[in-house]
């Protein structure tokens, strides 16, 4: 089992970093290109609160992958955590949290997985997967972070981001 944690203190309100976070598609378009990372809403309940589900597709460790997650717990403005529900992991736990803070907002972005695959699912985490996450969260963390901290809007953000800008 692996456990990844990154945290930032963005100077934005709580609102503003939670309106990113709170469409899962946004996330993928802050992982490093090379990760190519996709997020595709399969079924959406209550503005996208406990209950969605959520492909993730992408090349990571050099393999394809895809598994769909669900939003297990979602509190506004301080909590989204979901679960990989099938696919490659044995378990894959993703958990962000939103705490205010007098200069903003302080993320923590955490993932806790196992991939299957025994010795080898572990030997490949060891030596590429890990890595590949660690960097993904730390990147995405300090995207949202420049783009908050600039004045733009979730979409805003969204939308540069996925042309590469």
């Amino acid at each position: 089992m692996t456990k990844v944690s990154r945290s930032v203190d963005i100077s934005a309100p709580v609102a503003a970093v939670f309106a990113y976070y709170a469409r899962p598609e946004h996330i993928a378009k802050t992982f490093p290109e090379d990760v190519s990372i996709r997020v595709t809403p399969v079924k959406v309940k209550d503005n996208f609160g406990v209950g969605t589900v959520f492909r993730i597709s992408g090349s990571f460790g050099g393999r394809q992958m895809e598994w769909d997650n669900e939003t297990i717990e979602y509190e506004d403005n301080r909590l989204i955590r979901t679960k990989a529900i099938n696919g490659p992991f044995k378990k894959n736990d993703i958990a962000v949290h939103f705490q205010p803070m007098d200069s903003g907002t302080k993320l923590t972005f955490e993932a806790d997985y196992e991939l299957g695959y025994g010795l080898l699912g572990a030997a490949i985490d060891k030596i590429k997967i890990k890595k590949e996450v660690e960097m993904g969260i730390e990147r995405s963390c300090s995207m949202v972070k420049r783009y908050l901290e600039n004045g733009k809007s979730s979409d805003a953000m969204a939308s540069d981001i996925g042309q590469g800008n």
